[in-house]
């Protein structure tokens, strides 16, 4: 959210330092200041699927047929030497035998410490969600107290990512951006409404108590176990940050500032400077882009703000203007992000991009054709290749069965094309037969 503290003068050539102020210090593509947690790909899951069972008995096959032999060698032999060379054979196979059950035990355990893991990793990453999401609510609800929508926060976290992705941070990282950066500004909830909703300029005092809310939101946020909350503490304190070392809270300088400050801070501005507030209007497009490059490299990331100007020209103002007049450069992104929550059992992410692309005005023939199809494809692929075990496919038909009911129910609150329907009805009914398939073999 940008900061309403930080105010712009109604010139356009002339910049406000307060406008700025809105932004962290921006910084190269340092090392990320928070680690993000890798998601564990998943191996083949339990006993019930297709693969063979480890310590079957064909593999103990050879222990026994030896033991059995040596068994009769020895009842069966007439001299003292062969019947203790039978005995030996014997204590061998029998040793053997008794390794070859062990491994089964040990490999079956093993087995299901992975099942378990992968359920439980799955069952963490809903939780971090659910954790972000309820402070995600609170940034919301601080939102409406100085803006006319909570849609900045949304904006933010789309923006974010989008740079995220642009300069290649990888997958995990963007995804935990995505729930973290809207959580940059929740330490305004520390903050009088006198100050916050002012329509004038705040006097030096004033101005020190909205600073406090980047610290104030690093210790609301900080300490958790949460990926993306441990994330968002520390975009909440850096994203005020400077290039050059001027912002605030820490002065910090460059690439010290943790590569996801900069990046927050970058969308952060821009957003604020083409958004109303109730001390200005909105600035134009144009005149946002000229005030922020007049700061590279003092206030932002030259390297990030190069980025976000490409990330700009290729999305429009609101990450979405350009991409809904081209619905099928769109559906590549959605492609994306659905298929990796199908894969992670994100439900709430899966669902929220179909939402989106939908509301971005991609026909329900082109989401079903062009994104959910070929994320189940995907998925397919994953189970084949061994990387996505049974219990985490049954997870994503799941969601993706509830997917494809909502558009289909969107589908018949319209103008229902007949050959979409059906062509939705097919998946469906694949989706309920592999669930029904995977159901009976577990069983």
């Amino acid at each position: 959210m940008a900061e309403d503290g930080d105010r712009v003068d109604d010139s356009v050539k002339t910049m406000n330092t307060h406008a700025f102020e809105t932004v962290t210090r921006p910084g190269n593509l340092a090392p990320v200041g928070s680690k993000l947690r890798e998601q564990p790909s998943a191996r083949t899951g339990p006993a019930g699927e297709d693969s063979p069972v480890p310590g079957s008995p064909l593999r103990w096959a050879p222990w026994l047929v030896l033991a059995i032999g040596a068994a009769v060698g020895a009842v069966a032999a007439a001299s003292t030497l062969l019947i203790v060379a039978c005995v030996v054979v014997l204590a061998g196979a029998a040793t053997g035998l008794g390794w070859r059950v062990g491994e089964h035990r040990r490999e079956a355990l093993e087995q299901e410490i992975e099942s378990r893991s992968s359920e439980l990793t799955r069952a963490f990453t809903e939780l971090e969600i659910a954790q972000a999401e309820t402070v995600r609510r609170l940034s919301m609800a601080v939102e409406f107290r100085d803006e006319d929508t909570g849609a900045h926060i949304e904006r933010i976290g789309r923006f974010s990512t989008l740079l995220a992705e642009h300069v290649g941070m990888d997958a995990d990282f963007c995804a935990t951006l995505t729930h973290a950066a809207p959580l940059h500004d929740v330490g305004k909830v520390a903050i009088p409404d006198a100050i916050l909703l002012k329509p004038d300029v705040l006097t030096p005092e004033e101005r020190a108590i909205v600073e406090t809310h980047a610290e104030e939101g690093h210790r609301l946020l900080r300490g958790s176990s949460s990926s993306i909350l441990d994330l968002a503490a520390t975009i909440a304190l850096s994203h005020h940050e400077k290039w050059d070392g001027s912002g605030y809270p820490r002065g910090v300088v460059g690439e010290a500032i943790p590569i996801e400050g900069r990046i927050v801070a970058v969308a952060d501005v821009f957003d604020a400077l083409t958004s109303d507030r109730v001390y200005r209007g909105a600035f134009t497009v144009e005149e946002a882009v000229e005030m922020m490059l007049e700061q590279r490299g003092r206030h932002f990331d030259p390297v990030l703000l190069d980025a976000f100007m490409e990330v700009l020209g290729r999305s429009g103002p609101d990450a979405r203007e350009q991409l809904r007049a081209d619905p099928g450069e769109l559906t590549e992104g959605i492609l994306e992000t659905f298929a990796t929550a199908l894969q992670r059992g994100d439900g709430e992410t899966a669902e929220g991009a179909i939402a989106q692309a939908i509301e971005d005005g991609v026909p329900a023939a082109m989401v079903h054709d062009e994104v959910i199809e070929p994320a189940l494809r995907r998925l397919a692929a994953l189970r084949e290749r061994g990387e996505l075990d049974a219990s985490g496919e049954r997870l994503a038909m799941g969601i993706a069965r509830r997917v494809l009911a909502t558009l289909r129910r969107f589908m018949l609150s319209g103008e229902a094309q007949p050959e979409v329907m059906e062509r939705i009805d097919r998946s469906v009914q694949a989706v309920e037969d592999h669930l029904a398939t995977r159901e009976h073999a577990v069983g």
